[in-house]
């Protein structure tokens, strides 16, 4: 709700330019949290149990340091053209990537409402301060909204500090790391973040386009309409996150499948409802809403339910691969999302621009998802007996 308010905030003020100015913006720092977290990232929810917590803590600290800093460098050089504002973006790159470090540590200690706390505290203080400013404000739209985001993740910082100080003393942290996990974590840590890179290239890769070539105008209206879509994958990230975490720590290859299986149907029943209560909203809805540059969000994103509709089910799918240490799959899966939506994207998005862009995304999902379902079905020997005889109810008692 509270991210709802913000992208409503930032439309509604700033209007579809500004909106897709603050959407490359953050598509970047994503760019940064994505590399920093080969060492700090949900890898440490798999490694958490099986290494010293203190060994896992540190290098991934200086890890970030090193990519916040050559990113930074790649941006002052211009290697990314007409990204915006680099010096903000190294610093609430890098306050980012040490709260995802904490929360993730958090999660693997089954802290997870401590956790979940740092992703709101941004939210519970940016909401507000773009509230009061936008409107008394001369400055640039896109300025106050990166000058809210400052404190909001510097007070999540600090938390974050606090919080992870009741798992592992920081004295700790500096003295008690061997070289020898170092290596094992990133070893491990490639792998899992270079399946989150993709994933990411999948999900965002096409904003570049639609925003730097065709302005970011047309970003700004398509943004606002992924917003709204993506909302219903809260069902399959909150459910896979959980899963991950049991499956982390599972040793029962046959509970595990089934369980999957179980939330596939109780996902995509719910992302169904939920995509649909969307669709059938007055498009003049979007127009008062957002602001009536965002009138015609729902039909310039129309090709994009399906895409968000099956992508549901890897999200979850990919809990169970992610859990059992099993990476190749999303690899290869995730792979031919990012080869499809390169090639969709070229040919699709300079044409027909948000509808273009809407087509090559659901395409890129489509491909990724069926390859990583063929994938379970055919590994874990599943037939479609098994698929519909799994109960519901087994779900909640494992």
């Amino acid at each position: 709700m509270l991210n709802f308010l913000l992208v409503l905030l930032v439309a509604r003020f700033g209007g579809p330019a500004v909106k897709g100015e603050v959407t490359l913006f953050i598509t970047t720092i994503w760019f940064f949290v994505f590399f920093s977290n080969i060492l700090g990232g949900h890898i440490l929810i798999y490694l958490v149990p099986r290494n010293r917590l203190a060994a896992l803590v540190f290098p991934a600290y200086c890890w970030s340091v090193i990519i916040t800093l050559l990113g930074y460098g790649l941006l002052k050089a211009n290697m990314v053209k007409g990204i915006l504002y680099p010096e903000y973006i190294l610093m609430i790159g890098f306050l980012s990537s040490i709260i995802t470090i904490h929360q993730t540590l958090l999660f693997a200690h089954k802290k997870v409402q401590s956790a979940n706390w740092l992703t709101l505290i941004p939210l519970f203080v940016q909401v507000p301060l773009l509230i009061w400013f936008y409107p008394e404000t001369a400055l640039h739209p896109t300025l106050v909204f990166i000058y809210s985001m400052l404190p909001a993740y510097l007070l999540a910082f600090v938390v974050s500090i606090g919080l992870l100080q009741k798992i592992i003393p920081f004295s700790e942290v500096i003295t008690k790391f061997s070289w020898l996990e170092v290596y094992a974590t990133f070893k491990n840590g490639v792998a899992f973040q270079l399946i989150e890179i993709l994933q990411l290239l999948n999900l965002r890769l096409y904003f570049y386009q639609l925003g730097l070539q065709q302005g970011a105008k047309y970003l700004g209206v398509f943004s606002v309409g992924i917003s709204v879509l993506e909302a219903v994958w809260i069902i399959p990230r909150s459910i896979a996150t959980v899963n991950y975490i049991k499956a982390s720590n599972g040793t029962k290859i046959g509970e595990e499948v089934e369980r999957v299986i179980s939330l596939l149907k109780i996902t995509l029943s719910l992302c169904a409802v939920g995509l649909f209560i969307i669709y059938i909203c007055p498009t003049e809805w979007y127009g008062y809403v957002f602001g009536e540059g965002f009138a015609n969000v729902k039909h310039g994103v129309r090709f994009l339910f399906p895409g968000i509709w099956v992508y549901s089910a890897l999200l979850v799918i990919s809990s169970f691969y992610l859990g059992t240490g099993q990476y190749k799959p999303l690899l290869i899966a995730h792979c031919i999302g990012v080869i499809v939506l390169l090639i969709a994207s070229y040919m699709l998005i300079p044409q027909y621009v948000l509808s273009g862009a809407g087509l090559a995304a659901t395409l890129s999902f489509v491909a990724a998802t069926l390859m990583l379902s063929i994938y379970f079905v055919w590994q874990n020997n599943i037939t479609w007996h098994k698929f519909f005889s799994t109960s519901i109810k087994s779900t909640f008692l494992k």
